[in-house]
């Protein structure tokens, strides 16, 4: 009896140790999924580190979709990158190449009267209707050192001076309009010190707990020139009257704004010092973007009466790579014109890619005109045998024919290597060219993938860029391509960092070597060449971009717009008829 309930004691025993163990398998990683502990702190409201060497920089390899959960102006999610993949991290202060290219309008206001009021509220009204997002301060440093995505058409507002109209008449508008903004207040006119009306402590107080509002120190004094001061002085305005404003408002001060924009390296480093993460300046001679300044302890501003100017153009850049899908045909082409060591650049970038093989030469204007493209390059090289003829060097398979045209037995040995550029509906490729196989309809589909099917493809003159890299003299010669070397106007083609195809032109001849270089800079990731010198141009919304008549051209490469649907004969987006299609109709026969 004893031995049989020693048995039962040990088998339940063993019953309970089993319990406990699958309970705990259940719990800690559902703990690990939820608990914070590692990675809380990093998300897209939070500011970028001072540190180069940081662990947890934000990059763009590890970008989740967008989540409507998310509270920060508008930003996705990012992850944390592993231990050494922080390279688009910019080492404090200097700015991301990705926030270089947007365009983000800081606009500063100073004293805000009741008159003035009625001005302010119709601007708020203005931004509105412009379709612009106010966001925050930090939200504009983190996007300024990492990269970090903003809302389509950002502006950050900023009402520098601490005047009492802020609170009486700006403050209420913004709680109207639901906009943060930061506001430069220096410490004796809190004090009273001052010989204008000005905020008070309890006025500041207040705002301060409103999440809208950001407060920047103003210094101590606003002295007419920091850059005259002893160092002395200099610590007193800069890091003494920090001090002072976070142990009356209770909160970090993380924003230092220039008195009068006098600033000089020494004044500069007390910023630093001082443990300030960005610094606002005002130039009325040299109004700029704030992706235009020289670093975040320098962020340029537009004065109020520019806001008319920057509303049309403000742009909050490329969105960053998506961490499962690499592309991204779902956004509005739009055109941007860059200039890089004094030669001009023009892309229009985003929608879905589309090639078009017309029946003869034309201009690339003419080719679209009766679809739904909002920008056109024209496309790769061809035969000039003829005037008209729209005979192709290499194979080509565009969707407003529905049929694959081989290429000529002579002219595709002498392009093998060359970039074959392949589009469906979801991605491209950029792969050698095999005359030997992709010469065939039948080679062409093998490059699809189980989920999307090769809709058009072409050879292309060479790649500029490759996996991020520009490509050396020795690319180009090894496939051939004739005076690459050559200063002229150049077309191309290809996918940047968000995943958006690019197509774009020069406005200065450039030979192919500088120009993947310049491309690298402006957030390419795959480039390739397509017929350039004459024949280069760039069409948006139905106008050239280039200051000469192009020679006329038979192929096109097109933006769409992501929500254009299959048209029908003539449009651009019918897709070929494949053998496996059973209601395929050829419209062309």
């Amino acid at each position: 009896m004893r031995l049989r309930w020693e048995r039962i004691f040990a088998l339940g025993f063993f019953l309970v140790v089993a319990a406990v163990a699958l309970l705990m398998l259940f719990l800690i990683p559902q703990a690990l999924l939820s608990a914070p502990a590692d990675f809380s702190g990093i998300s897209d409201c939070d500011r970028y580190s001072k540190t180069p060497s940081n662990k947890l920089g934000l990059g763009l390899a590890l970008q989740q979709e967008p989540t409507p959960q998310d509270d920060c102006s508008g930003n996705e999610s990012l992850d944390p990158l592993k231990e050494g993949d922080n390279a688009n991290m910019a080492s404090f202060p200097q700015l991301n190449i990705y926030a270089r290219l947007a365009k983000v309008p800081v606009v500063v206001y100073y004293n805000i009267s009741k008159d003035s009021s009625q001005e302010l509220a119709k601007q708020f009204e203005a931004i509105k209707n412009a379709g612009l997002t106010p966001i925050s301060m930090d939200s504009l440093v983190k996007h300024l050192g990492t990269g970090a995505p903003l809302p389509e058409k950002p502006i950050l507002l900023s009402f520098d001076g601490g005047y009492a109209g802020h609170y009486q008449y700006v403050y209420p508008l913004l709680k109207q309009y639901s906009y943060p903004a930061i506001f430069s207040v220096y410490v004796n006119a809190l004090d009273g010190k001052s010989n204008r009306a000005s905020l008070n402590w309890a006025q500041l107080k207040e705002m301060t707990l409103d999440p809208l509002v950001t407060i920047a120190n103003n210094s101590l004094s606003h002295p007419d020139d920091l850059t005259a001061l002893s160092d002395t002085h200099l610590e007193q305005e800069v890091i003494a009257s920090k001090k002072i404003l976070e142990q009356k408002l209770g909160k970090t001060v993380l924003y230092f704004s220039y008195p009068n924009s006098k600033i000089d390296e020494k004044v500069k480093g007390e910023v630093i010092k001082g443990g300030y993460e960005a610094a606002l300046i005002s130039n009325e001679l040299k109004p700029e973007f704030a992706g235009q300044s020289t670093d975040i302890l320098e962020i340029a501003r537009f004065g109020q009466d520019h806001l008319k100017d920057v509303l049309a153009i403000a742009w909050g850049g490329m969105s960053l790579p998506k961490k499962v899908q690499p592309f991204d045909f779902t956004a509005i082409p739009r055109k941007e014109i860059y200039l890089i060591d004094n030669k001009k650049i023009i892309m229009a970038m985003g929608g879905k890619p589309v090639t078009v093989h017309a029946p003869k030469r034309t201009s690339v204007s003419k080719i679209i005109e009766n679809s739904d493209a909002i920008a056109a390059l024209d496309g790769t090289f061809f035969s000039m045998k003829t005037l008209e003829t729209n005979e192709m060097i290499g194979p080509v398979l565009s969707q407003n024919e529905r049929v694959f045209i081989a290429g000529n037995n002579w002219d595709i040995q002498k392009i093998a290597g060359r970039p074959l550029v392949l589009i469906s509906p979801k991605w491209v490729k950029f792969i050698p060219f095999n005359p030997n196989i992709h010469n065939s309809f039948s080679g062409i589909l093998n490059e699809s993938t189980d989920d999307a099917t090769v809709t058009d493809a072409f050879v292309a003159g060479a790649w500029l860029v490759k996996n991020s890299q520009p490509q050396p003299a020795e690319t180009f010669e090894a496939t051939h391509l004739y005076a690459f070397d050559v200063p002229r106007n150049r077309a191309f083609w290809g996918i940047n960092q968000a995943g958006q195809p690019v197509i774009g032109v020069t406005k200065d001849n450039l030979d192919s070597v500088t120009l993947g270089k310049m491309l690298v800079k402006l957030g390419l990731k795959d480039v390739v060449m397509v017929d350039s010198g004459a024949s280069a141009d760039l069409v948006y919304y139905g106008k050239s971009q280039v200051l000469y008549k192009p020679r006329p051209v038979p192929h096109v490469v097109a933006l769409y717009p992501p929500d254009a649907g299959e048209q029908t004969v003539g449009g651009v987006l019918q897709f070929p008829c494949f053998d496996q299609d059973e209601d395929c109709i050829n419209l062309t026969q």
